[in-house]
């Protein structure tokens, strides 16, 4: 091959698609991505006295144990659409991976398990009973489902519950108020999985993940995928001088961050780590989804973005504060591990992900202001609140606001710290806050991810 800049490949040349369950998604990755994996070795010295001519062994010998699992990482704009009346984004099967441990699959009022199926009740439990499919097939206890269509005199059951108990006929879950009456299934749907798309919205929810592994998918880098298109080439790629496509295998979503900056562009941090990195001879890319890519309408400002601050206890924050926000953001994290194997003698491969405990935590910054219930008075209260061991506020952050475009992240119970005191040109307060379930074994830290498109 002729040395040039033909066997180059640009940064901003790069494509990036998710493959999972037969689907592909083209992510609209920014600047600033990465991926790579690493080998663990060993070294092992010698450490020895003299002998009797004042000579000692220092040589050393290194060995390769293992490869370390691949880790990537990218930023992309947060941009919800709606596509054939239905609410979506370009990073749908990234938010699910991060909750579930299935397979993303887009739940609206024409797909999911409905077929014939009867609804009775016992205080707040729920029995499905199906005719025609077996639910056993399609989830599993511990599963996040969305259920919708079920009518009752007061309460009907419908949302997003966690599965309970499953058989081949029948499908249980708790409902958050007992219903009355007779609960009919006029239209009935139960949809698998954590998102559920509406004409209004699509939530991602994270009832459904208390598993030890959660979904995973194969991520395609094609660098010089852009050139290609632009020459007039098609999204079938085939390495060459002019790409180069490097897959990483069984990936998981470790964590996610979204960081609303008061100047910028809403963008979610991605990263996570895979089984292995290879090169591919090809890939045929041309069926990806391109879910909000076609216009710049979509995308949000973070100038606009709102927080609404709720104290429940103890009694000295009882009150809804009124916090104008200059910045912040969002983490949610799996604190993930990879499993390899130690035999001897082989350079071992990772196996397999486990997850490690779930956190949900962030901060806002605001400035210091007199307002009634303003930013001062949270921070005198929180200052007096000697007595809460654990505080709990309920917080909304509507990041673009709350006309469409906006992604709301809606928080039930959040333990704050005390501001701390930011000394600059105007003074301001960083509250740093953690999410908590409402039980150690709960899932709600987060009620939801909502993102409303355009």
């Amino acid at each position: 091959m002729a040395v040039g800049d033909t066997n180059l490949f640009f940064n901003r040349d790069t494509k990036v698609y998710l493959a999972q369950g037969g689907v592909i998604w083209e992510l609209p990755i920014l600047n600033g991505y990465s991926f790579s994996q690493n080998t663990n070795s060993s070294n092992i010295t010698l450490s020895e006295m003299s002998d009797q001519f004042g000579r000692s062994r220092r040589g050393q010998r290194v060995f390769n144990d293992s490869l370390a699992p691949a880790e990537w990482s990218f930023d992309i704009y947060a941009r919800p659409t709606i596509l054939s009346t239905y609410h979506r984004a370009p990073e749908e099967a990234l938010w699910n991976s991060l909750f579930s441990s299935r397979n993303f699959v887009l739940a609206n009022s024409t797909t999911g398990f409905g077929g014939t199926f009867t609804a009775t009740f016992s205080g707040t439990t729920i029995t499905l009973t199906f005719t025609g499919v077996d639910p056993s097939t399609k989830v599993s206890v511990g599963d996040a489902i969305n259920v919708t269509g079920l009518t009752a005199t007061t309460n009907a059951p419908n949302g997003t519950f966690v599965v309970t108990g499953v058989t081949s006929t029948t499908l249980t879950y708790v409902a958050a108020v007992a219903p009355t009456g007779t609960i009919t299934a006029t239209s009935g749907v139960v949809r698998s999985g954590t998102a559920a798309s509406t004409t209004s919205q699509i939530d991602f929810s994270p009832l459904g993940s208390n598993k030890s592994a959660l979904a995973t998918f194969d991520l395609y880098f094609v660098l010089g995928a852009n050139k290609v298109l632009t020459e007039g080439g098609t999204a079938n790629y085939a390495a060459s001088d002019a790409t180069t496509i490097y897959r990483i295998s069984e990936c998981c979503v470790n964590e996610a961050t979204m960081n609303f900056d008061v100047e910028g562009i809403s963008t979610v941090s991605w990263s996570g780590m895979g089984k292995l990195i290879s090169e591919v001879a090809a890939y045929d890319a041309s069926s990806a989804l391109q879910i909000g890519l076609a216009s710049n309408s979509n995308m949000i400002r973070n100038r606009l973005t709102s927080a609404v601050l709720t104290g429940v206890s103890p009694t000295q924050v009882a009150k809804t504060y009124n916090i104008t926000l200059t910045g912040g953001s969002i983490t949610i994290s799996n604190n993930m591990s990879f499993l390899t194997p130690e035999s001897l003698g082989v350079v071992n491969t990772p196996l397999g992900h486990v997850t490690g405990g779930r956190s949900v935590t962030g901060s806002l910054t605001c400035y210091a202001d007199e307002l009634d219930n303003g930013s001062i008075e949270l921070y005198e209260d929180m200052l007096l609140a000697t007595t809460a061991v654990t505080n709990k506020f309920q917080l909304a952050i509507n990041v673009g606001g709350t006309t469409a475009p906006y992604v709301q992240f809606d928080m039930g119970q959040c333990h704050l710290e005390v501001p701390s005191v930011n000394i600059d040109d105007v003074i301001g307060y960083e509250v740093n806050f953690t999410a908590l379930p409402s039980s150690i074994s709960g899932t709600d830290e987060l009620n939801k991810v909502r993102y409303v498109g355009v």
